[in-house]
């Protein structure tokens, strides 16, 4: 028997689902650009450069020092025709009043991409490792959930459970505070992260992050050939550089190449994604750490958020319960609530409650009063008609 729940238990969380979508899906989704950005073989070289010198040797020095150094594009000439103005958007001779737009980003790409995953996994290794197991040990085997059906007669030595998680929450009310500030704490830091990597990402592309997603879909509309697309702003495919070298005489000759940046095709989609996925998780966070402060501000909404974990007929018993219970409480009972099946969350409210409510020296039943919860019309499931004529029938024959 003990096997059978070891198998069918849930893993026991006090997380929700906002805090899991820092830690597990961005936390992969930066892995998984990472992986992207270094697949060199898929699109080929990482930066190929033009130039007018017939040697493969030199044009290989021209090609790391372009891909080290960085490539530019002139920004006046981003709105240019491309074909008839231009060669390629932001490609052509600057003069003198030009501004110019320096890339050198491309070899620290999967070096920040690699390291922005890890923060997002920072808050929930923090919380692990502050929380040590404790609401694992806590709950023990009664975070299962819907394995066992209706047929909760089977759950093995559920009102020890019970008695003894109830002794362990009257013992230790109000004791849980550090527990539950950490937690709050890391909530609070996954907001911090993805806010820092939004401003750090825009600082790191040179200020266009943080509207990139907005224009690339302004122009989605448009004509490809009468448009200025700000993936090729921000991630040129051709580029130009400037190399300088000495010539046979000994003087400098300057070569002005112009690149093809491959690697920006994988790059602009995933610089897209991150936009997008960002900016919604950045809203949503927000929204949870209101929800967050107004369960701390606010203990009547945090009353009803727990009512709504129990039935109807346990209610009373749970505002007992939380007559006394400090925010640190609350968050236990609610992290108990979301794990356990709802109709075993609410016997044992019962057990908690008679617990509290003794007297040294005057003990209650906890089996008699369940077994009186559990008469309840509004507790148990409504009998079909021919059940409760069958009920008539015994009774009456009683």
């Amino acid at each position: 028997m003990d096997i059978l729940f070891e198998d069918t238990a849930i893993k026991p969380v006090v997380d929700n689902l906002v805090f899991r979508l820092h830690y597990r899906y961005t936390y992969i989704f930066f892995l998984a650009a990472t992986l992207l950005t270094t697949l060199y073989d898929a699109i080929g070289d990482q930066i190929d450069c033009l130039t007018d010198v017939d040697s493969d040797s030199f044009n290989d020095v021209v090609n790391s020092y372009c891909f080290i150094m960085g490539t530019f594009t002139v920004d006046r000439l981003h709105g240019l025709q491309v074909g008839q103005q231009v060669p390629h958007p932001g490609v052509g001779p600057p003069e003198v009043q030009d501004s110019i737009t320096y890339h050198t980003y491309y070899q620290w790409v999967p070096f920040v991409l690699f390291m922005q995953g890890v923060m997002f996994y920072v808050p929930h290794w923090l919380w692990k490792l502050s929380e040590g197991g404790l609401f694992r040990h806590i709950i023990q085997n009664l975070s299962i959930r819907d394995y066992l059906g209706e047929n909760l007669g089977r759950y093995f030595k559920k009102e020890e459970r019970f008695r003894a998680l109830a002794k362990y929450l009257k013992r230790t009310m109000n004791g849980h505070r550090t527990w539950a500030y950490k937690f709050f704490f890391c909530e609070l830091l996954n907001l911090g992260v993805v806010v820092a990597t939004l401003f750090f990402t825009d600082w790191f592309l040179g200020g266009e992050f943080l509207t990139y997603g907005t224009r690339v879909f302004a122009v989605a509309g448009l004509d490809p050939e009468n448009r200025t697309d700000p993936m090729s702003y921000v991630f040129p495919r051709m580029a130009k550089c400037t190399f300088k070298s000495f010539g046979p005489s000994g003087t400098i000759q300057v070569r002005d190449a112009m690149c093809l940046i491959a690697i920006n095709i994988i790059n602009e989609k995933i610089y897209l994604f991150l936009w997008v996925w960002l900016v919604l998780l950045t809203a949503l966070t927000s929204l949870w750490m209101v929800y967050r402060l107004l369960t701390i501000l606010l203990p009547p909404f945090r009353k009803q958020l727990l009512k709504l974990r129990v039935d109807k007929s346990v209610r009373g018993s749970l505002q007992e319960v939380l007559r006394g219970a400090s925010l640190s409480d609350w968050l236990l009972l609610y992290s108990l609530g979301k794990n356990m099946e709802r109709r075993v969350f609410s016997e044992f409210i019962i057990f908690l409650h008679l617990e509290l409510t003794s007297f040294p020296g005057v003990p209650k039943d906890p089996e008699e009063e369940l077994k009186q919860q559990l008469l309840r019309e509004d507790f148990i499931r409504p009998e079909k008609p021919k059940e409760r004529e069958r009920t008539k029938r015994v009774k009456a024959y009683a």
